[in-house]
C-alpha cells in the first residue's frame, strides 16, 4: 500500500465534490471487474447480428453483465451475490417486487425494462441504461424470462393495477392517510411511528422495512404513484392492501396513505449533499442538548456515507448511508449536532441507554477505541468525527481512514452507551487513546434516530488538536457503526473529507458604508440637476 496516502489525499477534495455515492457505485463496479479479471466469468464482446435471435443475444449479454450477481442459472447465486443486501433477484422463482401488475401477477416487459435501465437505488443493481442499448436490454429481458416456465405458460397478459381517480396530495389527504397509516393499516408496526423502519415487528421480517423519510433510497422513486403501486401489489414480505392479505383498503384509502408516505420524505429527490459544514455565530451559551430549540433555527447539512471496503474488515452492506449535521459557535466554543438514522438501538450492555445520556472528558480503557466492548453480546452503535491535527497546504489531507504516519488525525467517538473518547491515530493500527477528551457530549435515541451534541473549545488546550478559527476552512470526516449490522473496528460507514467553516458574521459597517455611498450618489445627482437648471436660468433670463 506504499504511496496510498498521497493518492487519496489528492483525491479527497474531488471525491467530496462528485459525491461519495458515486464512489460507492464505483467500488461495486470494481468488485465485478475483479471477479471477471480473476477468471471467475469472462466472455468476449458480442454485438447483435441478423443471425442471432433475441434470446441468444440476450444470453450473451446476461452472462457478461448479469451472471456475476444473479448466477448462470438466474438463481441469485453469482460469485458476487454475497456482497450485496438485499441479495440479487432469483429469476427462477419469478417473484418480482417492483411491477405495475396486481398481486402475484407476472411483471410486464416494461416493468423489467424500467428496473434494468434505471437500476434500483440503495442496492447493488446499477442503471444499465447508462451502459447498454435499448436493444441489448430488451434481449436480456427475453432471456431472463426463460429462467421460469411461468412466462411461457401464461395464457393471458398480466392484470395491471388500476389507478382509478388519483387523489392529489393536500393537507386533508395527508391527514387522512396518517390516520389510516396508524389505525386501520397499522403500517407503523413495521415502518415505525416516524417512518424510520424501527417498528416493533421490523426485526421479524426477512427483509427490513424501508425508511420512509429517505425517499431517495426508494427503489422506484418516492412518487405517490409508485407508492400507490407498492401498497396495492405488496412487496413479498409486505402484504397487498388491495387483496386483503392483512387489511383491505379501498382505492381512495390507498391514495391517502400514498400521499402521507410521500410527505414523510425529507427531500423530493436525492438530498442536496453538502461539501462544507457552515457553523453559525450565535451570542451567549451554545446549545448543549439535542432538543434545544436553538438547533431548529440553524440550517442542516447532509453528508453521504458508504461502506468501508478498503481494508479488512470490510463493510459491503452498510445500513447507515448518511449523516446530518448542524453547527454553531460563540467566542469560546463550537458545538455540533450530529443526526443519523439507525432502526435498532445496539448498546454495549443488556440495558438500553436512557432517553438522554451525557459524557464529559473521562479516562478510557486500554481497549481498541474503534471496537466493541469485549464480552458484549453484540456490537455497539457509535459515531465519530475526525479532524487532522493541523492544516496542510492546498488539498493535502491525511489518509481518510485514521490518517497516516506523516499526517496524524484526532477522532472523537461517542457510543450508544454514552461513552465519549478521543484518540490520536497515524493509521488503522497506530493509535493512542487520550487520557482526557476535549469534547463533551449529550445524546439520545428516539424513533429510529440518534441525536448527539458534541462541544469543545475553539482553541483547545491540547496542542495536538486542530484549532477551529472563524473564517478558516478545516477538514472534517465522519464515520458511523451500526452494531446490529455487525459493524465493528474497520467495518463501518465512512465519508470522504469535507470541511467545517465557522462563518464570520457580517460586520455592521457592511450595511452602513453602502448606505452612505448610495446616499452620497443621490445627493450628487440632486446637486448636478440643480446646478444644470441654475445655469440654464442664468443663460436665458426671462
Amino acid at each position: 500500500m506504499e504511496g496510498r496516502s498521497l493518492s487519496l489525499r489528492s483525491y479527497g477534495l474531488r471525491a467530496a465534490h462528485m459525491g461519495i455515492i458515486q464512489i460507492d457505485r464505483l467500488l461495486k463496479t470494481l468488485v465485478w471487474g475483479l471477479l471477471i479479471g480473476l477468471g471467475g466469468l469472462s466472455y468476449a464482446e458480442d454485438s447483435p447480428t441478423e443471425a442471432q435471435s433475441g434470446k441468444m443475444f440476450g444470453q450473451q449479454i446476461y452472462e457478461k453483465r448479469c451472471a456475476h450477481c444473479h448466477g448462470i442459472e438466474g438463481r441469485g447465486d453469482g460469485p458476487a451475490a454475497e456482497r450485496f443486501r438485499p441479495p440479487p433477484a432469483n429469476f427462477a422463482r419469478a417473484k418480482y417486487k417492483y411491477a405495475s401488475t396486481q398481486k402475484d401477477e407476472l411483471p410486464t416487459d416494461d416493468d423489467l425494462f424500467l428496473t434494468i435501465s434505471r437500476g434500483l437505488p440503495g442496492t447493488g443493481m446499477p442503471a444499465w441504461g447508462e451502459v447498454l442499448s435499448k436493444e441489448e436490454m430488451l434481449s436480456v429481458i427475453q432471456y431472463i424470462k426463460t429462467f421460469s416456465n411461468k412466462f411461457a405458460e401464461a395464457e393471458a397478459p398480466p392484470k395491471k393495477i388500476a389507478f382509478g381517480n388519483k387523489i392529489a396530495s393536500s393537507a386533508e389527504s395527508i391527514a387522512k392517510g396518517k390516520d389510516l397509516f396508524f389505525k386501520k393499516a397499522e403500517c407503523n408496526r413495521c415502518h415505525g411511528d416516524e417512518g424510520r423502519a424501527d417498528g416493533k415487528n421490523a426485526a421479524e421480517l426477512a427483509v427490513w422495512p424501508r425508511n420512509l423519510t429517505k425517499g431517495w433510497t426508494f427503489r422506484r422513486t418516492n412518487a405517490a404513484e409508485e407508492i400507490f403501486q407498492r401498497i396495492t401489489r405488496g412487496i413479498i414480505v409486505m402484504p397487498s392492501f388491495a387483496a386483503g392479505e392483512n387489511v383491505e383498503l379501498t382505492e381512495e384509502e390507498r391514495w391517502h396513505i400514498a400521499n402521507y408516505v410521500h410527505s414523510l420524505s425529507l427531500y423530493e429527490g436525492v438530498p442536496p449533499w453538502s461539501v462544507t459544514l457552515m457553523a453559525q455565530k450565535i451570542e451567549g451559551a451554545l446549545p448543549g442538548k439535542p432538543e434545544d430549540p436553538v438547533w431548529e433555527s440553524l440550517p442542516p447539512h447532509e453528508f453521504p456515507l458508504v461502506g468501508q471496503v478498503t481494508i479488512e474488515p470490510r463493510q459491503f452492506t452498510p445500513t447507515v448511508n448518511s449523516v446530518t449535521l448542524k453547527a454553531a459557535y460563540n467566542d469560546k466554543e463550537v458545538a455540533f449536532l450530529v443526526i443519523w438514522d439507525d432502526p435498532t438501538q445496539s448498546v454495549p450492555s443488556a440495558e438500553a441507554i436512557p432517553a438522554e445520556s451525557s459524557s464529559e472528558g473521562q479516562m478510557m480503557g486500554e481497549t481498541d477505541p474503534l471496537a466493541a466492548e469485549a464480552g458484549d453480546p453484540a456490537y455497539e452503535d457509535a459515531v465519530a468525527l475526525q479532524f487532522p491535527t493541523k492544516l496542510y497546504d492546498a488539498a493535502e489531507k491525511p489518509y481518510f481512514l485514521m490518517g497516516d504516519a506523516e499526517h496524524p488525525v484526532n477522532l472523537v467517538k461517542w457510543n450508544a452507551g454514552g461513552r465519549l473518547e478521543e484518540i490520536q491515530a497515524s493509521g488503522q493500527d497506530q493509535w493512542v487513546s487520550k487520557a482526557q477528551t476535549q469534547f463533551t457530549g449529550s445524546g439520545r435515541y428516539k424513533n429510529g434516530q440518534y441525536r448527539l451534541v458534541l462541544k469543545r473549545a475553539l482553541i483547545p488546550q491540547d496542542a495536538s488538536a486542530l484549532p477551529l478559527t472563524p473564517g478558516v476552512f478545516a477538514p472534517v470526516a465522519f464515520t458511523a457503526w451500526d452494531g446490529s449490522n455487525g459493524d465493528h473496528d474497520g467495518m463501518r460507514s465512512v465519508s470522504a473529507w469535507y470541511h467545517v467553516l465557522p462563518v464570520l458574521p457580517v460586520p455592521f459597517t457592511r450595511y452602513i458604508y453602502p448606505t452612505f455611498f448610495a446616499g452620497g450618489v443621490v445627493l450628487l445627482e440632486i446637486w448636478v440637476v440643480w446646478a444644470y437648471r441654475r445655469r440654464g436660468k442664468m443663460g436665458n433670463p426671462s
